[in-house]
């Protein structure tokens, strides 16, 4: 892992985690140095003003040339990149985020690294300093926010440090092992394909038009209107079938328009919903100090939406004259991205896994270093019961996931293995919000039926496979999103309408489109993608050369 990304995984989490409600007088002191001691050598300090001075103009001093010389001229690039990355978010947002549940575990967790004075917790210097460097002219950066910590002196817990680095580690090094591994099988499984290659264009618009309907519904778990909108094709043969999208923490139905108008041209409707609490309007109100926490349930409650709007679109599709007989609602396809991959999984037939989540969240704060934001969003379903543990719907009939969470910790091996739904699963080596090898690599291996699908793309990040929306909440530094995200729509396109043509349209034709070999063809720089029909636990363990399980040992 570069350290550009090390500190990008780091102040991301930094970012849009830290903040109070405090005033915000300018501080009469700042950091001076780093201090932090390294047995059996002793005591070292880097000043703050030769960090800057780097960062600024990318020359070493002789100090701190001690330290970075090693590094080559491309990791010294990017570590200065790193310094002066810019997260536009207010300190409004930044001040709010902090009472949430996983902004406060990550102030205390970077607080331990980042200490005070007497080795004291640094949560409310590293508070104190963020707010103000989002609120000042520079805007919030790693190098900002240390050159505003109101002590003299940063306290560096190099061994609390290196741990929170091997686990950065373990999640960002080793994948590219995992996905060199996954690359050869997608090339065995390409030589051993005797079936020619399709040479229909399934990216490109279908056949059909479509008429967009907006309606509501109540999800009456929540007493809360839900809005959604729906996709209708004009001129089908019989009834479509109806496939739902399930967006992530923050996000809308307007990150995936290109894909619901895709689907609905090539024959399905599509019903896009926004979660309540965690979609863009109730999240950004919670952020800007006018809304409420999201509530501790949501992991329960986010699968019953979609449950509850199935239910309304068969009583529409009864009582309203222009959708009758015009939806296959027992023949239902999910999509969902994220969190969202979380929710559809469930209502697939994966089952919350209490003993994983008691194992790897109920674990005493201080002995905890990670950073793994995914890990914290899904330590949240620990305030489910087991009676909510079972959240699948029967109508359910193939699910597509985006990088998806979900599967490291709430699932785990055993509540993977009770889907019983073809699967495919779209994953983002660049991901640093939900980390491939836990999030996607593990579940895929776990995955106990025939037809199931990983989709890797070496170089996407958790954005690539979305489209920027006007009503986002945060704005996310071009770093994170990486690649332009038009490169990999192409594929997502083609393979969703492949893999429901195939299991939900019952077009066994499709079949050859999902294959290694047709992925290969439609694969281009710079963001190539690389498809595989089987990998093994085993395969995988042997390709990170890691102890079983050890993926699932930290929160």
């Amino acid at each position: 892992m570069s350290g550009n990304r090390v500190f990008l995984a780091i102040t991301l989490a930094v970012a849009i985690a830290f903040g109070s409600a405090i005033p915000k007088p300018s501080p009469v002191i700042s950091a001076e140095k780093i201090s932090f001691w390294y047995p059996p050598f002793g005591q070292f300090i880097i000043p703050i003003s030769d960090l800057e001075t780097f960062a600024k103009t990318g020359k070493l001093t002789k100090r701190l040339a001690f330290y970075l010389d090693n590094l080559s001229i491309s990791q010294q690039i990017e570590l200065r990149q790193a310094l002066n990355t810019r997260y536009d978010i207010s300190h409004i947002t930044v001040s709010q985020f902090t009472y949430s549940p996983i902004g406060i575990v990550l102030m205390k967790r970077l607080g331990r690294i980042l200490q005070g004075d007497g080795y004291q917790n640094g949560l409310l210097a590293l508070r104190s300093a963020i707010i103000l460097s989002s609120a000042s002219p520079e805007g919030l950066t790693p190098i900002n926010v240390l050159r505003r910590f109101p002590l003299p002196t940063i306290e560096l817990d190099l061994n609390l440090g290196l741990e929170a680095y091997r686990e950065l580690s373990l999640l960002w090094y080793r994948k590219e092992v995992a996905i060199a591994a996954l690359q050869k099988q997608s090339e065995n499984e390409i030589a051993a394909t005797k079936t020619p290659v399709p040479t229909d264009e399934i990216a490109i618009q279908g056949e059909f038009s479509w008429q967009k309907h907006e309606f509501s519904f109540q999800n009456p778990e929540r007493e809360m209107t839900i809005n959604a909108t729906l996709y209708i094709p004009q001129g089908t043969a019989k009834p479509a079938p109806v496939i739902v999208i399930s967006h992530g923490l923050a996000s809308n139905r307007d990150t995936f328009i290109y894909l619901s108008q895709h689907l609905a041209s090539h024959g399905y409707a599509v019903a896009v919903l926004e979660h309540p609490e965690t979609g863009s309007k109730d999240f950004g109100a919670f952020l800007k100090g006018f809304g409420k926490t999201p509530n501790p349930r949501d992991h329960y409650l986010r699968p019953r939406d979609v449950k509850y709007l199935l239910d309304d679109l068969e009583r529409q599709s009864k009582n309203a004259p222009n959708m009758s007989d015009r939806l296959d609602l027992q023949n239902v396809g999910l999509i969902g991205h994220s969190l969202g991959g979380y929710t559809v999984l469930t209502l697939g037939g994966a089952r919350l896994n209490f003993d994983s989540i008691k194992a790897g969240c109920d674990v005493p704060e201080p002995n905890v270093t990670s950073f793994n934001l995914s890990k914290l969003i899904q330590c949240r379903a620990i305030n489910l019961e087991p009676k909510d543990s079972d959240l699948q719907d029967p109508r359910v009939k193939a699910i597509l996931t985006l990088n998806p969470i979900g599967g490291s910790t709430m699932f785990n091996r055993v509540g993977m293995r009770s889907l019983n739904v073809p699967v495919m699963i779209f994953a983002s080596g660049d991901d640093t919000i939900a980390p491939t090898v836990p999030e996607q690599l593990f579940p895929f291996t776990w995955l106990n039926g025939a037809d199931k699908y990983l989709a890797i793309v070496p170089k996407a990040t958790h954005f690539s496979f979305l489209e920027k929306s006007n009503k986002g909440v945060l704005n996310i530094p071009s770093s994170l999103i990486g690649v332009d995200p038009s490169f990999a729509h192409p594929y997502v396109k083609s393979l969703s309408v492949a893999f429901f043509k195939t299991y939900l349209s019952s077009q066994p034709k499709f079949r050859a489109y999902l294959t290694a070999t047709y992925a290969k063809t439609i694969s281009r720089d710079p963001l190539p993608v690389n498809l595989v029909t089987s990998f093994s636990e085993q395969q995988l363990i042997e390709a990170l050369n890691i102890q079983p399980l050890v993926m699932h040992k930290t929160q």
